[in-house]
């Protein structure tokens, strides 16, 4: 893929962030979404050609998730699901209860409502885990979407982003190929 690729999936980012029609928008994000997908795969791939040393498909991944929401019935019915697929699932209600287990503990997956308990709260999440763990996959959820809250969650990097309601199916096989492209790129 070498440097086209990595202009492709910029160039794109840049295309959203200046598109004002959130159709259009939408349709961009799902490209840029593949163009990110087949640069994860192409990295995964160059990595296991190399036999490098901190990659091993044998070994376990850790899928620790921590769930914001402040929707009781959202944080009572999707986490047992996830559990069920193999992920260690820590709920929080709020945001100051999201940045007190932040603080505690070392999450792999943060899957975050936008809107916890004020519009785009989601985001102060969002940083408070990529100052903790940089390495850990963000992946936003909200009823309300809109342009400007796609435009920002690609300024803050967030590895995805799904409308409620969220079809879990896809919404747990995006969680596990971005915690496996993560942990496919060795350290710095």
């Amino acid at each position: 893929m070498g440097d086209k690729g990595l202009r492709d999936w910029r160039e794109l980012a840049q295309k959203a962030a200046d598109e004002k029609d959130p159709k259009k928008l939408l349709g961009i994000i799902e490209e840029l979404n593949r163009a990110l997908e087949d640069r994860e795969n192409q990295i995964r791939g160059r990595f296991a050609k190399s036999g490098h040393p901190g990659i091993s498909s044998t070994q376990p991944l850790s899928k620790r998730i921590l769930f914001v929401d402040d929707e009781p019935s959202i944080r009572l019915t999707l986490p047992p699901i996830l559990q069920d697929r193999g992920f260690e699932v820590r709920s929080a209600a709020s945001v100051p209860e999201a940045l007190a287990a932040i603080d505690r503990q070392t999450f792999d997956i943060l899957l975050s409502d936008l809107n916890v308990s004020e519009e785009g709260d989601g985001f102060t999440i969002v940083h408070a885990m990529r100052t903790a763990n940089p390495k850990c996959v963000t992946i936003l959820l909200t009823g309300y979407p809109a342009f400007e809250s796609a435009v920002e969650a690609i300024h803050h990097e967030v590895d995805d982003y799904f409308v409620k309601p969220a079809d879990v199916e896809s919404l747990i096989s995006t969680m596990e190929r971005k915690l496996a492209a993560r942990r496919d790129v060795p350290a710095e």
